[in-house]
């Protein structure tokens, strides 16, 4: 019974001095723990902050997505795609976009250009990431004209191989297609280095020209653009293609696919679109409410 008695003395010293340890550690050293982590803490919301003051003084897309480090899942019904988050975007983007150095175009109008057709204007976006400007808005008549396309690098403007031919996703293609003129009796770039550095000059003098001069000018810069540019039908049709799907490296069955009937068949008769009748309840066909309602 001594010998009990004596284990239990024993125990319950140990609890004691675990407590009495316990309190000490809380009132000598966990603030000094407490105030590491928070310094911690206050040093990498500086950091982010630093970071988003950074990005929005160079609110530039490259750099949005090398500098994004959040990662989010995206479910596509047969695989799950994860991707850096770009804050401000709701779908995911997937590919680093390169800018286009070599398009005097886009110094005026952008990379996005088309604005002004709601129903067409992202089809012509969507095309615009790969095909040059002059491509649909210069058509090349008489002598002028080659049939001659090539690719260029989106970084350098130097003539590459077709990223088709060479198996690059689409999408992810850093190069673009450009026409080719002839400029007697030799074939040179529609981007050729005069009308390159005249458009550069223009833009670098702009603001101290008059708006005469800068009339002037954009007339120069313009005066090869055709009033109507090509639609989709000149490519997507079997007959006679603007492009020439083949030398510039795709497929035949990809080719097949853009001068398919059901290609065809959806441009010219998909021309009006219509919202589905459940987002616009209580009126008929013709959008007028229905008999009977108010």
């Amino acid at each position: 019974m001594k010998a009990f008695l004596s284990k239990i003395y024993i125990i319950g010293f140990m609890v004691l001095t675990l407590g009495f340890m316990a309190l000490i550690w809380k009132v000598t050293f966990q603030h000094i723990l407490e105030e590491y982590q928070n310094r911690k803490k206050s040093e990498q919301i500086s950091e982010m902050k630093k970071e988003k003051e950074k990005l929005s003084a160079d609110p530039t897309f490259q750099n949005a997505i090398m500098e994004g480090d959040e990662r989010v899942k995206h479910y596509l019904g047969y695989r799950v795609l994860e991707d850096t988050r770009i804050e401000g975007h709701f779908h995911h983007i997937d590919f680093n976009a390169v800018p286009d150095k070599r398009s005097y175009c886009i110094t005026c109008h952008g990379d996005i250009p088309h604005d002004k057709s709601k129903e067409l204007r992202a089809f012509a976006n969507m095309h615009a990431a790969f095909i040059a400007c002059q491509t649909c808005h210069i058509r090349l008549e008489g002598d002028k004209r080659t049939g001659v396309f090539k690719w260029y690098d989106r970084g350098t403007g130097e003539i590459t191989a077709s990223p088709v031919k060479e198996g690059v996703l689409p999408g992810r293609y850093q190069a673009k297609i450009i026409p080719f003129e002839s400029e007697n009796g030799k074939i040179q770039r529609m981007d050729n280095p005069e009308r390159m550095q005249f458009a550069a000059e223009f833009k670098k003098q702009e603001p101290k020209l008059s708006e005469l001069q800068k009339t002037k000018a954009r007339k120069i810069i313009h005066n090869i653009v055709s009033k109507q540019p090509y639609i989709c039908e000149d490519c997507h049709q079997q007959q006679a293609p603007v492009l020439p799907f083949k030398e510039l490296g795709y497929s035949e069955k990809r080719t097949n696919s853009f001068i398919s009937t059901e290609v065809i068949g959806m441009i010219k008769n998909y021309t009006k679109f219509y919202m589905p009748r459940m987002l616009h309840p209580g009126q008929a066909e013709d959008g007028t409410a229905p008999a009977g309602g108010k």
